[in-house]
């Protein structure tokens, strides 16, 4: 395995209803999420309706080192961000701008972080 990767995955609950359901804020968000780790986007961010049984959005940036994608669900007025890069970003930059943006207390965040073993 030559090439770094940093992965991590946001989940989010009780976030404020109006951020789950805004397209301009959502690509506002993604935007400065991609500058605050230090990175640039590629293509995006684009943005998807949710189907009338899963209502929500779901966006990605593809980044100059791979991509960040949000997944949110406006039923339950949650979301799901996921960070994928072959360069190190501040996971603690990244979570804040989450709270943040998405208006939830820091034990509302849950975190999982994927490392590769080499084998």
């Amino acid at each position: 395995m030559q090439t770094p990767r940093y992965h991590i995955i946001f989940d989010l609950d009780g976030c404020r209803p109006e951020a789950v359901r805004d397209v301009d804020g959502l690509k506002n968000f993604l935007r400065e999420m991609v500058a605050a780790i230090g990175m640039h986007i590629l293509v995006g961010p684009e943005i998807a309706e949710g189907i009338p049984e899963n209502p929500g959005l779901s966006s990605f940036a593809i980044i100059d080192y791979s991509h960040v994608s949000v997944h949110t669900f406006s039923r339950y007025n949650e979301v799901m961000i996921d960070i994928f890069s072959c360069k190190p970003f501040d996971r603690d930059i990244a979570r804040k701008k989450c709270e943040e943006y998405f208006g939830t207390e820091t034990s509302s965040v849950r975190t999982q972080e994927i490392w590769w073993q080499i084998s």
